[in-house]
């Protein structure tokens, strides 16, 4: 028995391991301007009464989520995540750019959580909830003092459903949230001719986010690893307004073209976390 006990915490250590490494690989491989930047899932996992998680971690900026059971059943939560970086990026051509980042989102909402017999997922969870962000980003190739200014906000709501178990020494669970976006402004323009500025009205789509995580507990601190990916489920076409500026003399002349385009809200998430559970209550 404690031989096998021995192989399955190694074989949720390599899988924490693992999913540590592809969170960090996004950051190399998807090349886009960012602006819509889905944050990692909340799973806390509860499982009793007057039961506090804490959370601080990286992914999409540092983030801070909390989260409390206050019945047997039912748990309120927040969570806020702040970026002011600079991103290193690759396009797919190779071309080396950075992303100047100074973004924050912010979002809460209730939680619902039971107990089952299913030895692998015995404790299951489901979320509803909504939340805010703001995008301002520069981005630049390398080597070039000019870019492109990316400047939005949007809402979203979201639903999303959660199974996992917890040992003494390591955690893992599965997520799938289902999120909507509404862009409240979206407007972008480069800084080589600043003259034509650009927008978007009334951007919204629906994401399916799948998400994995594992976790492995020390000295009472779970240390946890999460990658997912948000995969878009309806992308209607949306109005692009591009404004160009010229002036004659004195006299300002504007020029405005109006097209529709299609855009795919789609991300991958990543996120590494410390991870912390306060039971105010020991369990009967």
């Amino acid at each position: 028995m404690n031989r096998i006990q021995g192989v399955l915490k190694l074989q949720q250590l390599r899988c924490s391991i693992f999913i540590a490494l592809v969170v960090l690989l996004p950051s190399k491989l998807l090349a886009q301007k960012e602006f819509y930047t889905p944050k990692s899932l909340l799973i806390p996992l509860h499982d009793q009464k007057n039961q506090l998680h804490l959370s601080i971690g990286r992914g999409g900026g540092y983030d801070f989520n909390l989260s409390y059971a206050f019945t047997d059943k039912l748990a309120l939560f927040s969570a806020a995540t702040f970026d002011n970086d600079t991103k290193k990026r690759i396009s797919i051509i190779g071309d080396r750019y950075d992303v100047d980042r100074h973004d924050f989102v912010i979002k809460g909402g209730l939680g619902y959580f039971t107990k089952t017999e299913n030895a692998e997922f015995p404790i299951i969870e489901a979320y509803v909830g909504t939340g805010i962000t703001k995008i301002d980003n520069y981005w630049y190739f390398k080597g070039d003092t000019d870019g492109e200014v990316t400047q939005a906000r949007y809402w979203s709501v979201f639903g999303q459903f959660n199974a996992g178990k917890r040992v003494s020494e390591s955690e893992y669970g599965l997520g799938l949230r289902f999120t909507y976006s509404q862009y409240i402004d979206f407007s972008f323009y480069d800084t080589y001719s600043a003259s034509t500025k650009s927008s978007y009205k009334k951007l919204r789509g629906l994401t399916a986010d799948p998400a994995i995580s594992a976790g492995y507990n020390l000295y009472g601190v779970n240390i946890n690893a999460q990658v997912g990916v948000g995969i878009p489920l309806i992308a209607p076409s949306v109005e692009r307004t591009d404004t160009h500026t010229a002036y004659e003399g004195t006299t300002e002349i504007r020029t405005v073209i109006n097209s529709e385009e299609k855009i795919r809200l789609y991300s991958f998430i990543g996120r590494l976390s410390l991870q912390y559970k306060l039971n105010f209550n020991k369990k009967r």
